[in-house]
C-alpha cells in the first residue's frame, strides 16, 4: 500500500479527533471514520462515498468561513485525483459492482 493510499484514511481519522473536539460537528467528526474505514478496505463504493462527504466539508468550509476545513477537502479531493489513489479506489462503473445485490 503506498502512501498516498493510507494518508487519505488517516488524514480523515485526524479530522475527525478535530471535528469532534474542536469544531463540535459532530456528524462530520462520526462520518469521517466511516468514510477512512471504507476506504482502508478499498470498498467499491468507497470513492464515492469520499467524494460526498468531502464535497459536504468543503461547502460548509466555504459557507461559514472555516477555511482550514475547506482546504483539507479540497486537497483530499486533489489526493484522490493521483493515479495511485484511482488504482486503489477505482471510479463506480455503470452495471454490477462488486457486492452489490441490487443488479
Amino acid at each position: 500500500m503506498g502512501p498516498v493510499v493510507s494518508l487519505l484514511p488517516v488524514a480523515l481519522l485526524v479530522y475527525a479527533v478535530l471535528a469532534l473536539g474542536l469544531a463540535r460537528w459532530w456528524v462530520s467528526g462520526l462520518a469521517a471514520p466511516v468514510i477512512a474505514f471504507l476506504l482502508w478496505r478499498r470498498h467499491p463504493r468507497a470513492r464515492f462515498a469520499a467524494y460526498v462527504f468531502l464535497s459536504v466539508v468543503a461547502l460548509r468550509g466555504a459557507l461559514t468561513r472555516h477555511w482550514l476545513a475547506f482546504t483539507f477537502a479540497t486537497l483530499a479531493v486533489a489526493l484522490m485525483q493521483t493515479p495511485a489513489a484511482r488504482r486503489a479506489w477505482p471510479q463506480l462503473r455503470p452495471g454490477r459492482t462488486r457486492g452489490d445485490r441490487f443488479c
